[in-house]
């Protein structure tokens, strides 16, 4: 008996001095997820602080998590962030936005007239009234003869969807640099549904006759050493008119990039491309039917494939996507977006909004006169374009202009000497380019 007794007591004093043991051990596991989130919030950060690029912090954040296979937590904090600054439903504005007038150049000659005439719709540089007659969203602008004009002839209004109308909405007005007397862009606003009736979506006309296009590779979208650095050379400032975004990263674009006569990014057959050939034309389609590979190419960007084709808006373009035509703020439906197409006659048209969906950005590029038509970069952050103007007498000293004022990023993007992260569209005049 005493010996049980003892074996007993003995047993009893082990088992006490287990329990704190394990209660010791629990608090270890339970310390060790809060350790590795901090472990990853500290890793991430410093990450995101040292990518290159004048994008914001939380956009280098958001991206760097992504990379590294922590998509989720940016989820967590874009939910968030959406959940304060969604668009309201109904509404209206109280006007239109400013757009920038129309200025002469060096090369300007007195032949404004010849396409004042030629304009069916409206005279350029004259008071925009509202315009709510309705014509087909595929109608594009009669073909005209270079010895008429000596650019394409300016675009029809914008169909209207929301009404009543606003003073000016859908009409076209003239604005940058006269090119050979011409306008060679015109912006028109809208509304793209008529749901978010107080957002303005907003289209640019860019006539590829009186002005051309570059391709410029980001510092991280595609990354690698180029010729050309992540933003407007010095030689390219007295030339420049306006830039806008580019695509998504070519993880999520499903495309990608070829320019400087070598590929970036592998292209892929049957993805949406934005082609510039060496002679200064420029066109959208599919790649491998539409367009393709040749001597004559300059440089390709793509980015999932054709919103609008022939005309007609992809079936996948739904209200609801979250998937297809990227992966937005917070999985939201309605963000801003942005998309360019090319006209019947070869114009191209760049449309954005602070609230799209992949349905409504189809429809506006569509009603905006768009035969063929892809999706460009999404979501606050990346959704950019500037007008660009230079004092007389001083071709160096550049200032922008935001296409509309919700626009995030700064008037400045893409100037010199601050490395762009993505890539981007460079809209010039048809000057030689700098060696």
């Amino acid at each position: 008996m005493p010996a049980i007794v003892a074996r007993g007591s003995h047993s009893k004093k082990r088992k006490g001095r287990s329990a704190p043991r394990r209660r010791r051990r629990r608090w270890r596991y339970l310390l060790v997820v809060p350790a590795l989130a901090v472990g990853l919030l500290g890793v991430s950060v410093v990450g995101a602080a040292l990518t290159p690029g004048n994008q914001d912090f939380e956009a280098k954040w958001a991206d760097w998590l992504r990379a590294h296979h922590a998509g989720f937590l940016a989820l967590h904090f874009e939910e968030l962030y959406y959940s304060l600054e969604a668009p309201a439903k109904g509404g209206e504005p109280r006007a239109l936005n400013k757009v920038p007038g129309t200025v002469a150049t060096a090369t300007t000659v007195a032949t404004t007239t010849a396409r004042s005439l030629a304009a069916t719709t409206s005279t350029p540089g004259a008071p925009a009234t509202a315009v709510t007659t309705s014509v087909p969203a595929t109608t594009a602008p009669a073909p005209t003869t270079t010895s008429t004009l000596p650019g394409l002839r300016p675009p029809p209004p914008v169909p209207l969807v929301a009404h009543p109308a606003l003073p000016g909405e859908g009409q076209w007005q003239p604005t940058g640099p006269l090119v050979k007397g011409m306008p060679a862009m015109y912006v028109a606003q809208f509304r793209a549904d008529d749901i978010y009736t107080s957002q303005i979506t907003t289209a640019v006309w860019i006539d590829t006759k009186l002005l051309r296009l570059e391709l410029v590779p980001g510092s991280t979208e595609p990354g690698g050493t180029w010729a050309h650095p992540p933003y407007v050379t010095d030689a390219e400032l007295p030339n420049l008119v306006a830039a806008f975004n580019g695509g998504f990263r070519f993880q999520d674009a499903r495309g990608g990039i070829y320019l400087e006569g070598r590929v970036g990014v592998p292209l892929v057959p049957g993805a949406a491309s934005l082609v510039i050939y060496k002679d200064g034309r420029v066109n959208i389609g599919t790649w491998g039917s539409d367009v393709s590979m040749s001597p004559q190419v300059e440089s390709v960007l793509q980015n999932v494939v054709l919103l609008v084709d022939h005309g007609r808006i992809a079936p996948s373009a739904t209200y609801t996507d979250i998937a297809i035509w990227g992966y937005t703020l917070g999985n939201a439906y309605v963000v801003p977006r942005s998309g360019i197409g090319i006209t019947a006659n070869g114009a191209l048209v760049y449309v954005a909004g602070p609230a799209l969906t992949a349905r409504s950005l189809a429809e506006s590029l569509q009603r905006a006169g768009a035969v063929r038509a892809m999706t460009l970069d999404i979501n606050p952050e990346w959704v950019t374009f500037n007008f660009y103007s230079h004092p007389a007498g001083q071709p160096l000293d550049v200032s922008g202009t935001k296409l509309y004022p919700e626009m995030q990023r700064p008037a400045d993007r893409y100037l010199p000497p601050e490395w762009e992260a993505r890539d981007f569209f460079e809209v010039l005049l048809p000057t030689k380019k700098a060696a």
